[in-house]
């Protein structure tokens, strides 16, 4: 991969970073609404793709390997929210 692809995953990684901490930033002391909270898994999904295939280059190379990495944080972002589902539900 080249330095210029790399450093667009950089800022796409920061950017995507950032503006989940300014999401969750919006509620100091009470509990962040469901959508927000789903945003900023969805981004931590997104953020975890990128590092995957970009900075631990497995972009076209070892797929399963890449695949096993991006699970794992994807079913622990849906069993939080599954979580933070069912403690709003109950």
């Amino acid at each position: 991969m080249n330095d210029s692809k790399l450093f667009g995953s950089a800022n796409w990684v920061l950017m995507l970073g950032i503006v989940g901490a300014l999401i969750a930033a919006q509620w100091k002391q009470e509990a962040i609404p469901m959508i927000a909270f789903t945003a900023i898994l969805v981004m931590t999904v997104a953020k975890v793709r990128l590092i995957v295939l970009d900075f631990m280059s497995l972009r076209g190379t070892r797929p399963l390997l890449a695949r096993a990495l991006m699970i794992w944080p994807t079913f622990f972002a849906a069993l939080s929210l599954g979580k933070a589902v069912l403690a709003a539900v109950l």
